[in-house]
C-alpha cells in the first residue's frame, strides 16, 4: 500500500474488530497532522512551530501510541 494515512492503515485491520474500528477518529486526526507538519508552506502564514502546540503533540502521540498498541496486540508475532 503507498501512502501515509493512519486511517487507511487501521481500515486495513478493522473487518471484525470492533477495537479497531473505535480508533478510527484517532487515525482521522493523526492524518490531520501529516501535511502541515511535514511540510513548512503547508499552513498559509504561518510555519508548523508556530502553529502547533505542546498540547497538540501530546495528544497526537496518545492517539498513535492507542492505535500501535491496539494493532500491536492483534496482529501475529511471526507476520
Amino acid at each position: 500500500m503507498l501512502g501515509h494515512s493512519a486511517l487507511e492503515l487501521l481500515e486495513k485491520l478493522v473487518p471484525g474488530r470492533l477495537v479497531m474500528a473505535q480508533l478510527r477518529d484517532d487515525a482521522r486526526r493523526i492524518d490531520r497532522f501529516y501535511i502541515p507538519t511535514r511540510y513548512p508552506n503547508g499552513l498559509p502564514g504561518a510555519t508548523p512551530f508556530e502553529s502547533f502546540t505542546r498540547e497538540d503533540l501530546q495528544q497526537a502521540v496518545a492517539m498513535a501510541e492507542r492505535i500501535v498498541a491496539s494493532a500491536t496486540a492483534i496482529i501475529p508475532k511471526d507476520s
